[in-house]
């Protein structure tokens, strides 16, 4: 395995970096995965949801994520490692009140906003709220932090959204202005790249990178077509799958608010309709996720959205 040399050849190989080319914060990838490898392992699915760029929907897809496995019967964990903005732990927050307000029951996660630092407190309130839970969810701020990169590089599943724009993406792959050709990695692909060649390293298993085009507007534009294909083409490079993410729904943001998603609506019929295309993206976006299945109810609720995508298709045919 070679290293990069600020330009990246047909066959150049671009999934390892030089040493002094990590972008860690002055830490080799090796020493954060000791420091979470020599913590107590969850017992649940640990779903991370980072991006280093700020305001590209982390929050409202670990929300939807989280409330859409409750609604499958799971019990889930979420930690809100973004303290200042708090808006995943605000939402859950802004849900207790609607139950309170509306006498209903809807099925939640249980929650914390996290304020420290370090690893060893990051893995006891994991376990002081999620130890029997099936999954533990995991909101990262946006920008690079200690706590984030440790958080990464305890994930099974990693979930980065994106938005349409070449300023979004430049921390997962820099293009070239002119022939949009792949010119190298960008920051945190080489940081998620670190990490994953040192989990493979310690012979621990790989962590599933998938990357989640986020609010697109499905107008078919122009620019949405040519950021599917730079990302097409960074998917390679960095070894991430492509997901199918939320679109630009004022529904969102109108339940967001409230604590609500689609997926509650059938239990508050008064509160409003459900609208299928936002409940059949949150299905979506579960199957695509490739969550491990622990029963029948389980697998066939991630398979619905893969049957959705499969009407979508014959319908388009």
């Amino acid at each position: 395995m070679g290293t990069v040399t600020g330009q990246l050849g047909r066959n150049s190989p671009v999934t390892q970096f030089a040493a002094k080319d990590w972008d860690l914060g002055g830490e080799h990838p090796g020493v954060v995965l000791h420091d979470v490898a020599s913590r107590p392992r969850p017992a649940g699915h640990v779903i991370v949801f980072a991006n280093e760029k700020g305001g590209v929907g982390k929050s409202t897809l670990a929300f939807h994520t989280a409330i859409a496995l409750c609604d499958a019967g799971k019990k889930v964990a979420v930690i809100d490692l973004d303290h200042g903005q708090a808006t995943l732990s605000g939402a859950l927050i802004n849900r207790e009140a609607t139950c309170r307000l509306l006498k209903v029951g809807l099925p939640s996660p249980r929650y914390v906003a996290f304020s420290q630092s370090s690893a060893a407190c990051l893995s006891q309130e994991i376990a002081r709220i999620g130890s029997d839970c099936a999954f533990v969810l995991i909101d990262v701020a946006g920008g690079g932090s200690p706590i984030a990169r440790r958080a990464i590089a305890m994930a099974d599943s990693l979930v980065t959204p994106v938005s349409s724009s070449f300023a979004d993406i430049d921390l997962l792959g820099q293009f070239d202005a002119i022939s949009l050709r792949l010119k190298r990695l960008g920051r945190f692909s080489r940081l998620v790249g670190g990490l994953r060649k040192a989990r493979t390293d310690a012979r621990l298993p790989d962590l599933d990178w998938l990357v989640v085009p986020n609010r697109s507007r499905h107008t078919g534009s122009t620019n949405e077509a040519i950021i599917s294909q730079a990302l097409a083409k960074l998917s390679t490079k960095a070894d991430f799958r492509l997901a199918q993410g939320l679109g630009e729904r004022v529904a969102y943001r109108e339940l967001f608010l409230y604590g609500l998603t689609h997926f509650d609506l059938k239990r508050i019929p008064n509160l409003g309709r459900v609208k299928a295309t936002a409940r059949d993206e949150i299905s979506q976006l579960l199957a695509d996720l490739q969550l491990p299945a622990d029963d029948e109810e389980q697998a066939d609720l991630f398979a619905a959205g893969m049957a959705v995508k499969e009407q979508v298709l014959a319908a388009t045919a």
